[in-house]
């Protein structure tokens, strides 16, 4: 449509809008309505300034306590009239305000809200009486402002708050893994010290008492040489698992893993412990189901774990019971299986065996030992790449079960350290 002649299109607050001919829309405005439009883009500007100002505070600033107190200035050059405004800040143990403050009739409050609660307040006031306009002397714009400072205010407190609760959480798991790492040490000093101290003298126990029970072979003390040759050897062998037991948690106890025949080690150690068997009155069945596939593992450690497995299995198997050795191949590896028809082990008993230093209890009692037979067990068996755990009801028996992988794994070592 053609326009031919200039049409006034509307006319209000002393302001025409026109229609030119060539389409173009002109403002006629006077020189109050000028004013107002430029007092009104100020107002916005200063809004803008102070939510910026207090933006820029918080990228910069690491001081929360700077950032209120720098936020509270900004508050007073935002307001309509800054040179007759004040501001202040209060949490719950901190205020912050300008040098200005006095409490009056005219003042703007806004909840500081943090995690949902209410933990301060922004108080806006004017030190002198100003025109009524949306909310006292006032205007809306500043409501919003307000809240929006308050709300920029709470999420500020609320990251810090946060922040100082990471850092003292950072500093306090600092403090408890040095003092972690001081404790492993005194305790690998103290084994190894340990071990020297009783190393030292087995060594000359062993050494005498083998050849006592040689000098006094086929006579009367020769009984007695030889006990005293099976106790100190017993005790060697304690020391020895106890040393293998804190370098396995330590991570410094190494394997040394190749392709074994599994059916020939289990039929050996089975046959190694046949006067033991007899001595306790039991009897031991083993049961392999061939062809069993070879499984790469170290062919001295395996025979430690059964025979730890074992010796715990004739303690509770009682006389004239029955122990059964088991192996089972699958996909990736043999279960191995040591199933004895003792009392068994209660629940609460079977999720502590394999702890190091936990002393089982029998009937009531503690069995005795130092508890470190069925954590190495553990811990060698984990070497190997493969899992031990235990099946057992009251009155039912107990069945000790582990793997060990038919193919070579790269086992992670990790140092298992339970003080």
């Amino acid at each position: 449509m053609k326009v031919q002649d200039e049409k006034l299109v509307s006319g209000k607050d002393s302001r025409n809008l026109h229609l030119a001919r060539d389409g173009q829309i002109s403002y006629d405005v006077d020189s109050a309505s000028l004013h107002r439009l430029t007092h009104d883009l100020t107002e916005r500007v200063k809004e803008l300034n102070c939510l910026y100002g207090i933006s820029k505070l918080i990228e910069t600033t690491n001081s929360l306590e700077e950032i209120l107190q720098g936020a509270v200035e900004l508050i007073c050059a935002s307001w309509q009239y800054p040179e007759i405004t004040c501001a202040r800040i209060k949490l719950r143990k901190q205020q912050f305000q300008t040098t200005n403050l006095r409490e009056t009739q005219w003042q703007q409050v806004e909840n500081i809200i943090v995690n949902g609660k209410p933990f301060g307040k922004v108080e806006v006031c004017y030190l002198e009486e100003r025109p009524q306009l949306d909310e006292g002397p006032f205007l809306s714009e500043e409501r919003h402002l307000i809240h929006a400072v308050a709300e920029q205010l709470g999420k500020v407190i609320e990251r810090k708050q946060a922040e100082d609760k990471l850092s003292s959480l950072y500093h306090k798991e600092r403090e408890l893994r040095e003092r972690l790492q001081r404790e492993m040490q005194n305790r690998v000093d103290f084994t190894r010290k340990l071990i020297h101290e009783l190393k030292t003298p087995l060594t000359s126990l062993l050494a005498t008492s083998q050849l006592l029970r040689d000098e006094t072979l086929g006579m009367k003390a020769g009984k007695l040489a030889g006990y005293v040759w099976d106790s100190a050897l017993s005790l060697d062998n304690r020391v020895n698992e106890l040393h293998d037991l804190v370098r396995g948690e330590f991570g410094t106890l190494e394997l040394k893993l190749k392709p074994l025949h599994l059916h020939n080690l289990l039929s050996s150690i089975v046959e190694e412990t046949k006067a033991l068997a007899n001595q306790s009155n039991v009897m031991v069945n083993l049961e392999l189901e061939p062809p069993l596939p070879r499984v790469y593992a170290d062919a001295s450690r395996v025979r430690q774990i059964m025979l730890n497995l074992l010796n715990n299995a004739f303690k509770y198997a009682g006389s004239g019971g029955m122990i059964t050795v088991k192996a089972t191949p699958d996909e990736s590896s043999v279960t191995v299986e040591v199933r004895d028809q003792g009392p068994g082990i209660a629940l609460h008993e079977q999720k502590r065996l394999f702890e190091p230093y936990y002393g089982s209890v029998y009937k009531g009692k503690h069995t005795g030992g130092l508890g470190i037979g069925l954590a190495l067990c553990k811990v060698l068996v984990e070497l190997h790449g493969g899992k031990i755990w235990v099946k057992s009801r009251p009155d039912k028996g107990a069945s000790f079960f582990f793997t060990l992988p038919t193919k070579a794994k790269r086992v992670k070592v990790k140092a298992k350290r339970k003080l």
